[in-house]
């Protein structure tokens, strides 16, 4: 996949960007790493989660090719990583060290433009990510979540979804049969369509 970050790299800048292969399930950095890096995902996907005293996984952020981690970081008067990064499935990923990350955006203006609308859009997707999970009813949280997808939710399994979404799977299972019920979804085979409420 051609990444637009990358591609405005000159062949010379291309040296200052390691790019390496990790394995499913591999974790790229752990929660208390120091960030020295930003990590731009060129294929696969990624998962920033934390995890609860009694070990239940919590989704901060899902990431896919051509987005960015670290970024909110590296430059932090605290770069610490505040989860662990998992690779979902087998990634390639291109690591720049902040030393280098600092040239880049001083000596190509192209680059640092991409840079800039990147953390912009990191923020807002943060931003929608704390908004989902301020929803303590689980109602609320997936109609919310939906509305951010047009109403249509596809998602693997429930079990995917509910970590997704930050519930219980079966809450989330005893939500969706409720639904169903109440003619607010229509639920078919990985996909979740919400309808217009009935008067």
């Amino acid at each position: 996949m051609k990444i637009p970050l990358l591609q405005v790299l000159t062949k010379k800048e291309h040296k200052l960007v390691k790019g390496y292969q990790v394995t499913k399930n591999s974790v790229i950095n752990h929660e208390g790493d120091l960030c020295e890096n930003i990590g731009v995902i060129i294929s696969g996907k990624v998962d920033i989660v934390s995890y609860s005293f009694q070990g239940k996984e919590q989704i901060l952020n899902s990431l896919k090719a051509g987005d960015i981690f670290g970024n909110n970081l590296i430059f932090s008067s605290e770069p610490i990583y505040r989860g662990d990064v998992i690779a979902k499935e087998k990634c390639v990923i291109a690591f720049i060290n902040k030393e280098n990350l600092i040239y880049l955006l001083q000596n190509n203006q192209e680059f640092l433009t991409l840079y800039l609308k990147a953390q912009s859009d990191f923020g807002k997707s943060l931003n929608a990510r704390i908004q989902l999970l301020s929803f303590t009813n689980a109602e609320e949280r997936l109609v919310y979540y939906a509305s951010k997808n047009d109403n249509v939710i596809t998602f693997k399994n429930v079990t995917t979804l509910a970590a997704q979404i930050g519930i219980q799977r079966e809450t989330l299972s005893r939500l969706l049969t409720s639904l169903v019920k109440r003619h607010l979804i229509k639920k078919e085979k990985g996909k979740i369509t919400f309808l217009k409420k009935r008067r």
